[in-house]
């Protein structure tokens, strides 16, 4: 009966140690994403009327979840599911929102100590890598597509911290925080090599 108990409260000491584990692992992914990918109102009132976000990947050489994929797994809050995208990729940009009002994006190299509540949409203009989907309604047939950015190497992008600056009516709304990391796009010589290897098959 001694053995059946010390054996009884070893195996439940090796299952709480596992689950301490997922929950120490699980702890240690969101220490790594931080702020990254997550909604942060810009308005005076502190609350924004884009009720959710999704960002996609549009590269070619990587193989992600589509848009459907995405929604259907995660839906839409104030966190992207993805948030690290290659530098000269395009990520699509999909957001729900309280209302049927028009917004512009912009892409800025993220610095911690501008207050962009305060940013004015020419002072944006100025330092943006891109600005794109200019007074666009999300399209609602679409899960509310807004179109892409790109953060671009000859555009003057690099690698690092990004923000996409979402404005309104001239004002700063939202921001989502993203990660911009080396291209694993193929060389051209090397997608040359891969069309050769194919045609002699």
């Amino acid at each position: 009966m001694k053995k059946f108990v010390v054996l009884l409260c070893a195996l439940v000491m090796c299952v709480m140690c596992t689950a301490c584990d997922l929950f120490d692992s699980s702890s240690k992914s969101k220490d790594k994403r931080g702020d990254l990918g997550k909604l942060t109102a810009l308005t005076p009132y502190g609350s924004t009327v884009i009720t959710g976000i999704q960002l996609e990947h549009q590269a070619m050489w990587r193989d992600d979840p589509e848009i459907e994929e995405i929604v259907q797994k995660h839906g839409f809050s104030d966190t992207s599911e993805y948030y690290e995208f290659e530098l000269n990729e395009w990520l699509e940009v999909y957001i729900k929102a309280s209302t049927r009002d028009t917004f512009t994006c912009y892409v800025v190299k993220y610095d911690e100590k501008k207050d962009y509540k305060t940013i004015t949409e020419d002072e944006i203009k100025h330092s943006c890598v891109f600005k794109g989907l200019e007074d666009q309604y999300p399209d609602e047939k679409n899960y509310g597509d807004m179109g892409g950015l790109c953060v671009d190497k000859q555009k003057g992008g690099a690698t690092g911290i990004y923000a996409v600056v979402i404005f309104r009516f001239g004002k700063p709304e939202a921001m989502i925080k993203i990660r911009i990391v080396p291209s694993t796009a193929p060389s051209a010589s090397a997608v040359q090599k891969e069309l050769e290897k194919q045609k002699k098959q």
